[in-house]
């Protein structure tokens, strides 16, 4: 039988312990909005999904999305046959000749590992394929796959979304990924720059900040960092040092700044040498000339962020 490239789409969204007793609609977006914010930015159907086609109210939850808006969707409990080594179905859960999305609870047994639940899609051209809902040896979603080793699902989960700070959320579902060195640092022996202007706290003025990333490798480089006030030729600080990176695509890199203060009016105001520690999520634009910087993981804050600040922009440099 001859089937297409891709007969569903499916997502795992997390484990769901009894959370929705008081009515699943009303808790589900606000579930999947405090987990992963960012999925159902990108996937705001999700949220539209009614009750007659949500299967379940606890346990591991699926959403499934047929290719085929006419197909035939079959889903039923089954059990394992010691005797006759076959899935024996224990309940029949769902019939639809429609192809709407469908959420499912799945792995009743809080086991993501254990499949207990089949999935039957039949699309308009007489195509079935057979699907246990499950996650893998990578905790990632099982596929479909056919006799022949074709796959037959699509996974749209997006993994690296998972457990993010809440804020990066709307840029990510808006295209914005993870920093590379290259992306960073650029190669020129230059280095590149990323700039702002925002208001020092507490001195109600304006400043102008330079942050300039120099690539040593894939791994990181050295960094240097000053700022200016808007109406002053001086600069203000001057810090100087280091920067490693950590790079994951589909979601916030994470850069680790270690500088000193070197230079600058505010150098040796203080007694002895300022340093400062940090790592910092950092997301890309589409265009690859903003940056976005997040809070650091400890609370220290850059020159030109403040404890209230949970992500500023930076914009590239010319030149």
């Amino acid at each position: 039988m001859d089937f297409p490239t891709t007969m569903f789409g499916a997502a795992y969204l997390g484990y769901v312990g009894g959370l929705f007793d008081e009515g699943f609609e009303a808790g589900f977006p606000a579930w999947l909005q405090e987990t992963n914010e960012a999925m159902l930015l990108e996937y705001p159907f999700i949220a539209e999904i009614n009750d007659e086609h949500i299967i379940g109210s606890a346990g591991h939850l699926y959403c499934i999305v047929p290719v085929d808006e006419n197909a035939t969707v079959a889903i039923n409990r089954v059990q394992w046959n010691e005797k006759t080594q076959t899935d024996e179905v224990t309940e029949v859960l769902y019939r639809s000749e429609s192809g709407e999305p469908v959420l499912l609870f799945a792995n009743l047994d809080g086991i993501a590992h254990e499949a207990d639940t089949q999935v039957f899609i039949t699309d308009n051209n007489g195509n079935t394929c057979e699907w246990y809902p499950s996650l893998d040896a990578t905790s990632h979603l099982a596929p479909c796959t056919s006799e022949a080793g074709d796959y037959l699902s699509f996974d749209f989960t997006e993994y690296a979304w998972y457990d993010i700070p809440s804020e990066f959320a709307g840029w990510l579902s808006d295209g914005w990924t993870g920093m590379t060195a290259l992306g960073l640092a650029g190669s020129q022996s230059t280095g590149m720059g990323w700039i702002t202007e925002t208001m020092v706290e507490e001195t109600g003025r304006y400043a102008y900040f330079s942050l300039r990333f120099y690539l040593e490798d894939e791994t990181g480089g050295t960094v240097d960092l000053e700022w200016t006030y808007e109406d002053s030729d001086d600069i203000e600080e001057m810090w100087s040092g280091f920067w490693a990176i950590q790079t994951i695509p589909d979601g916030p890199s994470y850069v680790t700044l270690s500088l000193s203060l070197v230079g600058g009016n505010s150098y040796g105001v203080t007694d002895g040498p300022v340093y400062l520690c940090e790592t910092y999520p950092l997301l890309i634009s589409p265009s690859g000339t903003e940056l976005l910087v997040g809070a650091g993981e400890s609370g220290v804050c850059l020159p030109f962020m403040s404890q209230s600040t949970t992500a500023c922009v930076l914009t590239q440099a010319a030149g």
